[in-house]
C-alpha cells in the first residue's frame, strides 16, 4: 500500500548532506526494478512506497517510467507509453467529421 504524504503526517529532518553517484546505479535501490510484476508487488506492499513516486522497468534493455498513483499502489505509464496514438482511421474519420466532403 502507498502512502499519501501530502497531508505532511510525517516528521521533518534537514539532509543538508548532497549525494553523488560514484557508478551507474540508481541512489535509491527501490526506483529501478527489472520487471513490471517486481516494481507493482514493490508499489503495493512495500510501506515506504508512496503516490507519486516514479519507478522505472528496465525489460529487454528498454526503460519505462511508471508513478504510483494511488494508495493501492497501481501503477500509471509516463510519457508517450501513458498516451494512445490514434491510428489512420481514426484520423481519417476524424476529419471527415470536421471537414465534411459535401459543401452544400
Amino acid at each position: 500500500m502507498a502512502v499519501n504524504n501530502t497531508i505532511k503526517a510525517y516528521s521533518n529532518m534537514e539532509f543538508p548532506l548532497s549525494m553523488k553517484r560514484q557508478d551507474a546505479f540508481a541512489l535509491d535501490p527501490t526506483c529501478v526494478w527489472p520487471s513490471l510484476a517486481e516494481a507493482q508487488n514493490y508499489a503495493k506492499t512495500n510501506p515506504t512506497a508512496y503516490i507519486g513516486q516514479v519507478l522505472s522497468v528496465v525489460a529487454d534493455g528498454t526503460a519505462t517510467a511508471y508513478t504510483i498513483k494511488n494508495a493501492a499502489g497501481d501503477l500509471a505509464p509516463l510519457g508517450a507509453d501513458a498516451v494512445d496514438i490514434a491510428t489512420d482511421s481514426e484520423v481519417s474519420e476524424m476529419l471527415s467529421e470536421v471537414f465534411p466532403a459535401n459543401n452544400t
